[in-house]
């Protein structure tokens, strides 16, 4: 069975794509970053919870974007690469909120 690889398993778009792969009976690989370690319940549980997960064919694993080769193992002899992840680089001060929901006010 073929194998993907998902990156930033836990977006919105990504977390779809898992899900999608996993219902079709695909072996699926997703990424998150160190906020989300794939031993945190809290970041990473409803990734576990979707159907054909927990059979083996999902493995959660850490990587990011800003430390070279931490998305080596990931894609490692996989199918194909679903790139997903982006890094969100957001000063923290006042304006969080505008940086990240209205940017283009800046």
């Amino acid at each position: 069975m073929p194998e993907y690889c998902v990156t930033g398993g836990t977006g919105f778009i990504a977390s779809y794509l898992v899900k999608s792969l996993l219902e079709r009976g695909y072996n699926v690989r997703t990424t998150v970053r160190d906020t989300g370690k794939p031993e945190n319940e809290e970041k990473v549980g409803f990734l576990w919870e979707m159907k054909g997960a927990y059979n083996e064919r999902l493995k959660i694993m850490k990587a990011d974007l800003m430390e070279e080769g931490s998305f080596d193992e990931a894609i490692q002899g996989v199918d194909g690469v679903f790139h997903t992840a982006a890094p969100v680089l957001v000063p923290h001060d006042e304006n969080v909120h505008v940086l990240l929901y209205h940017p283009l006010y800046f």
